[in-house]
């Protein structure tokens, strides 16, 4: 029996495109390996079932699992669109690290490959004690790390692998999410220090174009995931 695999998805910030390359790479682990889902820890500015996970469905072409409509998959969801720490104290709760504990061990026993789709960026806190980066760190999750051509992502991509460097992480290398309308010479020029970066600190130098699906959905996933099938 294969053993299961949990890779954590973070990006280097809020709105970077984190769910949309979630939902993107579980589709592909569905097809592949056929056993695949994802959780979103913290879901912030909406209710009811979190909207990423209806989009991490939608972009895997399944419907929403009891799994999701028993918040397995979306454990704290928060009226407020402000960090998880904030929204949860507006709502008179706290993020317990258990309670994201208990859902991500009934999401891996029901699957092979599981995706843990962080909120915000790496350092937003969860509660006073707690990071998103740092629960990450002490499950050992591989990390896949969104980032983009915007302008001011070299910085928060180097400042993302500082702190990922700093942990003691595996990375897997970047998704580079070219959804959107950027000029082009941004976006090689971003890609390039992009590279520069990963070697600079460190990584393999792996970066994956995540390219806009209204254009193509043609995704070169297969070197990250074959990295890990092969560990």
């Amino acid at each position: 029996m294969n053993a299961q695999q949990t890779i954590a998805v973070g990006g280097i910030d809020t709105g970077v495109g984190k769910s949309y390359c979630t939902g993107l790479l579980a589709r592909y682990l569905l097809t592949r390996f056929g056993s695949a889902s994802t959780i979103k820890l913290v879901q912030t500015g909406c209710s009811g079932i979190a909207e990423d996970i209806t989009l991490h469905r939608k972009l895997m072409g399944i419907a929403l699992s009891e799994a999701d409509q028993a918040h397995l998959s979306n454990p704290y969801v928060f009226k407020l669109p402000a960090s998880p720490a904030l929204a949860a104290a507006q709502e008179k709760q706290h993020i317990e690290e258990a309670g994201l504990d208990q859902a991500v061990a009934a999401m891996q026993a029901r699957y092979r490959w599981l995706l843990a789709e962080a909120a915000g960026g790496l350092l937003v806190p969860l509660n006073d004690n707690l990071i998103m980066l740092d629960y990450f760190a002490r499950h050992k999750w591989p990390l896949l790390l969104v980032t983009s051509p915007r302008l001011g992502s070299i910085n928060h991509t180097r400042l993302s692998l500082e702190a990922v460097q700093h942990r003691g992480m595996r990375l897997l290398g970047l998704a580079y999410n070219l959804y959107g309308n950027y000029e082009p010479v941004m976006v090689r020029d971003t890609l390039r220090a992009c590279r520069r970066s990963l070697h600079d600190y460190g990584f393999p130098e792996n970066i994956v174009l995540v390219p806009d699906v209204r254009e193509s959905d043609a995704i070169g996933w297969e070197p990250l995931v074959d990295s890990l099938t092969d560990s």
